[in-house]
């Protein structure tokens, strides 16, 4: 809004825990807000319906009756709840944010004779495994919808890549989920050579497949250094008791494995800045995974954290642009993770060094502050090209 548009978003309940931070957001945000509230204790009959329609829809992928159902009931829990709200709301331009808004939003700039957008965060049919029907459909919605998008950004120049050839179109723009300056706390913090090496790990849900096996294996390869792995998010059911035992069955103490909740994303800079490395442990588990730059990442060097990230195909791509702020290491390797701590374990002035190499990317160049001009560019161009074509 800072740029003059106005600015209203449309969106859909997520997860319980994330009300409460939503609601603290939204107090501090001048842009105004529309949920479609499907909750069994809000809206029941809502609850019930989508919970069946989008079962049903999803068990049709593949088959000769899925070409009949909408991609916004397959795509969407709520989808065509989304798709209603959005033609509510005349807009100069609608931008999609995941895979399951982009039907509504190009429902919406149909109805109202504008354009859509896409924000493609991720490489949505490449979350999902080839053979899974459920990728059909997300690649036939991807290829009928995105070629209709005024624009299309990216957020690491893999996904970009990947829906330029899946789609033929030209080259989305790649803008980076970085982070503002305003979030970073005002003074970078010094190394504690004395304290234990603590790592650093957070996401929404705390589970399996997301590395930290790797990580309580190298802490055992690397005994009898002082390490603590901190964790943030939720637990998945069982994991914890399972991530605990894994530890003692590696010579870890689970007293090393520090749980803390979830925090408000205007946080996760500060939260990660009491830390001396941040974990982007991405195991390549989906061809979307294998080509993401982890958010995380960009988390870290604002927090002026050293940062170990797994060469995926995407980050071994990033790496070389960090220089001493990062090192790499193989996915699901723990020994390659333990040889690439290593160095800041027994050495904390390199730590040290690391660290403000982070920091210093982070004031420079891997900022909101700085990334936003170019989503700006982007906006107008779009909303220019729009007029005159009018």
């Amino acid at each position: 809004m800072d740029a003059g548009y106005q600015v209203h978003v449309v969106g859909a309940h997520w997860a319980e825990w994330a009300d409460e931070h939503d609601r603290a957001l939204l107090a501090q945000k001048r842009w105004t807000v529309t949920l479609v509230d499907w909750r069994r204790a809000h809206a029941p009959l809502l609850f019930h319906k989508t919970r069946v329609r989008h079962w049903a829809a999803r068990h049709l992928a593949g088959t000769a009756i899925n070409a009949l159902v909408p991609a916004a009931v397959a795509l969407s829990r709520v989808g065509p709840e989304l798709q209603r709200t959005a033609r509510s709301i005349p807009a100069a331009l609608y931008i999609a944010h995941n895979i399951g808004a982009l039907p509504a939003a190009s429902a919406a700039a149909r109805h109202h004779g504008v354009r859509c957008a896409f924000d493609a965060e991720d490489f949505h049919s490449g979350q999902l495994p080839a053979n899974d029907p459920m990728r059909r459909t997300i690649e036939a919605a991807e290829r009928i919808l995105l070629p209709q998008c005024v624009y299309v950004t990216a957020a690491s120049p893999g996904i970009a890549a990947a829906y330029h050839h899946l789609c033929a179109i030209p080259p989305p723009t790649t803008i980076l989920n970085v982070f503002p300056l305003s979030e970073r706390p005002s003074d970078f913090r010094q190394t504690d050579a004395a304290a234990p090496l603590r790592l650093y790990w957070f996401s929404q849900t705390i589970g399996p497949h997301r590395g930290l096996e790797d990580a309580v294996a190298a802490m055992g390869l690397l005994a009898p250094h002082d390490i603590e792995l901190h964790l943030r998010g939720h637990w998945h059911d069982g994991y914890e008791q399972r991530l605990r035992t894994f530890a003692h069955e590696r010579g870890v103490s689970p007293a090393r494995i520090v749980a803390h909740p979830p925090a408000a994303s205007t946080d996760m800079v500060r939260c990660a800045a009491t830390y001396d490395v941040g974990l982007a442990l991405e195991p390549s588990v989906s061809d979307n995974n294998d080509i993401a730059w982890s958010n995380k990442v960009f988390t870290y060097l604002l927090a002026g954290t050293a940062t170990l990230m797994t060469r995926t195909t995407g980050q071994a791509a990033l790496l070389p642009q960090l220089g001493e702020a990062a090192v790499g290491c193989d996915a699901k390797n723990p020994s390659s993770l333990a040889g690439s701590l290593r160095r800041w374990l027994e050495d904390r002035q390199t730590l040290e060094r690391a660290r403000r190499a982070a920091w210093a990317l982070g004031e420079s160049t891997f900022n909101w502050d700085r990334e936003k001009t170019l989503f700006l560019n982007t906006v107008g161009n779009a909303l220019a090209t729009c007029a005159h074509v009018a």
